[in-house]
């Protein structure tokens, strides 16, 4: 069981990520219903590798919480104006849409590691 306990934050923001994904919770707060999912599984690994490389890097769980929180909020605000642009654009403006579905991965990223590393010790 000892072996399984440094893994146990990552695990649990796995939980947390299927979680979100059987409740559509992207989709819900503004991802495009097409790639809802997939942001999800694009953004958790690089989250867990950012909470593994912020906690080797020896960084205070104060200062990791706050990183991850700004990062949560501006990636969010980065996919709503996104979606927002693209949509007052009637779908024409590319760069919008990107920013809209890159925002969503960062998003679920910045989420996945703030769920790491309140959990972790």
């Amino acid at each position: 069981m000892d072996c399984i306990r440094p893994f146990a934050p990552y695990l649990l923001a796995l939980v947390f990520a299927l979680i979100m994904a059987l409740f559509q919770v992207p989709e819900l707060l503004g991802a495009h219903p097409f790639w809802a999912l997939k942001v999800i599984w694009l953004g958790l690994p690089v989250g867990l590798v950012a909470a593994f490389l912020t906690g080797f890097l020896g960084l205070s769980k104060t200062l990791r919480i706050a990183l991850f929180t700004v990062a949560t909020l501006s990636a969010f605000y980065v996919a709503t104006q996104g979606k927002t642009v693209f949509v007052n654009s009637y779908a024409e403006n590319g760069l919008a849409g990107r920013f809209w579905y890159f925002g969503w991965i960062g998003t679920m990223a910045a989420v996945s590691g703030l769920i790491a590393v309140l959990i972790r010790k």
